[in-house]
């Protein structure tokens, strides 16, 4: 209702209150009839809406007994006929909700020089973000390193500096560099190794007068300086590293990787790079810290030959063979973001989040939900947070089963960055809350279809639902919308490498172009099974946005109602393969080198050998249900890579009712297939679960045992 028509009925019913008080004051004795509301006392008070129980006072004048009640009980029928036509207009036009939403990039910062993208075990080699930029030609260049807003070099005996920061490449001569192998920098000084094996050391305040400090291993090739350690690495795979606090130098001796040829650190890691174009990684001192590969000449998105590292305020630069200077960079779109919806009615408040990430644990959720219930007072069960599944950002869960850069993900990245992230949206979206309505609509697009269950197309749900926001006053509209799709494509050329929320990215922004809004929301369906029918994120996104648009171009349902909010747990137990049958499978999967399944499977193998030296063998296999009722409307999210037989089942169990049914919903540690997997042995039914590192399969009965549990809670 328009807020001029909210306006004309409230002058209506006060002008009816009015005239009925005018009426009842009647002149004998100024005896008069009174309508007082309860706990107000404002005798004779025009003010709407009324309150919802209202006493009638009768102070009775001298005329007929007769006449009195005669006007009285047809002016009282009067202005109750009024207030009962009118106050339940008013009371509907009020929003029966507030609502706020927020989106906060969760971009990884260059400062973590290159991340490995989840979602895919191929190729071998790995998927990662580092790009070079070219940045200019410079001189012949044999030592690199950086030191605050500058880089040093060396070039044919002389030390050079420049800022790589301009459009311009311009050098200054700083002094003389002879016989200088390797360089780096320490609180405001420069160290170098030389061809000899010595530690030389300048200061920069006074020109350059390098003095020996000491000696390093005799085959050491290069050095760097990470927090105060200076670290001398051969090309044979030995590193070094001495406290340059200490007055003398006391090498310890560490691994390296093979054929380094050089060495550059930020305040967190060390890098080395190889003659064969590879970069690799790693923390020293953390626990289990061990070398990974960071990146690699893959030619899509890295075809140079990068022959120096050096970082400058934590970016990362290289200098190629062919002497141009690049800038290292993730390679994004740009559009990776933690977006929340803030819905309150009365006391509950309720938060619905889309990560575009591949998938979060139960784990980091349940620290999550903690920090929000700590600054928010919202409960667990009111916090619905959904991963959209892209498989083009970077890795932010366990995967101990796949390629060791894949395995685990950055922790800056996970806890900084992401963490922070969704804390920050739910924050935001807490703070924006404003007066608005909901509606609901449904439509249509067959955006995908079941890549597993090839002789059952009809196990597909092609819904796509639209909750429309539309805001009291000026703040407009707002949209959530859910599809179930899994964002895998393309994986061609340099898309497989490119950071991207893919599909539910572009959807977004069509959504948000063509209706001139921000903030919309994606939660991705049961789509376990469902890939893309067309190989493009633009032309699936494109076609997800235009059903949108079509649906929010029709008539709507309003959601009205309570809010109510559940989060149960069903548990499957575990029964886990014996110590012979581990042996057996890890022997027949041994001897095929180069084969990422094979490979795969030996290391689920040591992962259940491990759980059972240890005794840490997980006992069950939680799945978890969210159930958010927002009036008539029913949000209901299942953990894990849910398949499309779960979303199916639950809407016929109340077809005449508003259901969205999400998957990948509070946990994403495994695939959620239904009987029909199992017993054909697809993906989602065995193989999956040796990807996820899990210790069994689900029992044939999982969907029932579920849709059963689902029915008879009726959340």
């Amino acid at each position: 209702m328009s807020e001029n028509k909210k306006s004309l009925l409230s002058g209506e019913l006060a002008i009816s209150i009015k005239r009925f008080f005018a009426k009842l004051r009647f002149a004998q004795n100024d005896k008069y009839l009174d309508i007082v509301g309860e706990g107000d006392g404002n005798s004779g008070a025009t003010s709407v809406p009324l309150p919802s129980s209202t006493t009638i006072i009768c102070c009775h004048s001298e005329r007929s007994e007769e006449s009195l009640i005669f006007h009285q009980t047809r002016m009282i029928k009067n202005i109750l006929i009024s207030v009962l036509t009118l106050i339940p207009l008013l009371s509907n036009s009020q929003p029966g909700y507030r609502v706020g939403t927020s989106q906060v990039g969760i971009e990884p910062d260059q400062s973590l020089i290159s991340l490995h993208l989840g979602g895919y075990g191929a190729p071998k080699e790995g998927r990662f973000t580092l790009q070079w930029i070219n940045k200019g030609s410079v001189p012949e260049v044999s030592a690199l390193c950086g030191m605050k807003d500058r880089l040093y070099l060396v070039s044919k005996g002389e030390l050079f500096f420049m800022n790589p920061f301009g459009n311009s490449l311009k050098l200054s001569k700083a002094g003389k560099a002879d016989n200088i192998r390797s360089i780096a920098s320490f609180k405001g000084e420069l160290y170098a190794l030389n061809f000899n094996g010595e530690i030389l050391k300048t200061k920069l305040t006074d020109g350059i007068k390098w003095k020996k400090i000491g000696l390093a291993d005799p085959s050491s090739v290069v050095i760097t300086v990470l927090n105060n350690q200076l670290f001398a690495a051969n090309d044979q795979g030995s590193l070094w590293s001495t406290d340059l606090t200490k007055s003398t130098f006391a090498w310890i001796k560490s691994e390296s990787v093979n054929k380094t040829i050089s060495l550059a650190a930020n305040s967190r890691k060390l890098f080395a790079l190889t003659d064969e174009d590879v970069i690799y990684q790693i923390e020293p001192g953390k626990k289990d810290s061990k070398w990974l590969k960071a990146a690699y000449k893959n030619n899509q998105t890295i075809k140079e030959d990068i022959k120096h590292l050096a970082m400058v305020n934590g970016r990362l630069y290289g200098i190629s063979m062919e002497n141009v200077l690049y800038l290292g960079e993730h390679r994004t779109e740009g559009n990776l973001t933690s977006r929340a919806m803030a819905i309150k009615s009365e006391e509950q408040t309720v938060v619905i989040l889309n990560v575009d990430v591949c998938g979060l644990n139960d784990t980091f959720i349940g620290l999550l939900k903690k920090e929000v219930f700590l600054k928010h007072h919202i409960p667990a069960a009111a916090i619905f947070v959904n991963s959209t599944h892209t498989h083009f950002a970077p890795v932010t869960q366990n995967w101990l089963t796949w390629q060791e850069p894949n395995q685990r993900p950055d922790s800056a990245f996970l806890y900084s960055t992401v963490k922070n992230g969704i804390l920050k949206a739910v924050a935001d979206a807490l703070k924006g809350m404003v007066p608005a309505e909901l509606s609901f609509g449904r439509g249509a697009a067959d955006i995908g279809y079941n890549r597993s269950l090839k002789d059952h197309q009809e196990i597909y749900d092609n819904a796509v639902d639209v909750i429309k926001v539309n805001y009291s006053g000026k703040y407009g509209e707002s949209f959530l919308f859910m599809a179930a799709c899994h964002p895998v494509f393309s994986t061609a050329g340099t898309l497989h490498f490119t950071i991207s929320a893919n599909y539910p990215g572009v959807a977004r922004k069509l959504v948000e172009e063509r209706t001139g809004t921000t903030n919309s929301l994606f939660l991705q369906g049961t789509a376990g099974d469902v890939n893309p029918r067309d190989n493009g994120e633009y032309i699936t996104g494109e076609k997800l946005a235009n059903e949108v648009i079509a649906v929010l171009d029709r008539p709507m349902t309003k959601i009205s109602g309570p809010i109510t909010c559940f989060l149960d747990t069903i548990n499957f137990p575990v029964t886990p393969w014996s110590r012979e049958e581990i042996k057996a499978y890890r022997a027949e999967n041994s001897d095929k080198v180069g084969d990422v399944y094979a490979e795969k499977n030996v290391k689920w193998c040591d992962l259940m050998s491990k759980y059972i030296d240890e005794g840490t063998m997980p006992k069950s296999m939680p799945v978890y249900v969210n159930t958010i009722n927002i009036g008539n409307w029913k949000l209901l999210g299942f953990s894990r890579e849910t398949t499309t037989g779960y979303g199916l089942g639950v809407k016929k169990f109340w077809p005449d009712k508003l259901i969205s049914v999400a998957g990948y919903t509070n946990d994403v540690s495994s695939y959620l297939p239904t009987h029909m997997h199992i017993e054909q042995g697809t993906y989602e039914g065995k193989d999956s679960f040796f990807w996820y590192g899990m210790p069994n399969i689900f029992p044939k009965n999982v969907d029932e045992t579920i849709l059963d549990r689902v029915k008879s809670l009726e959340r």
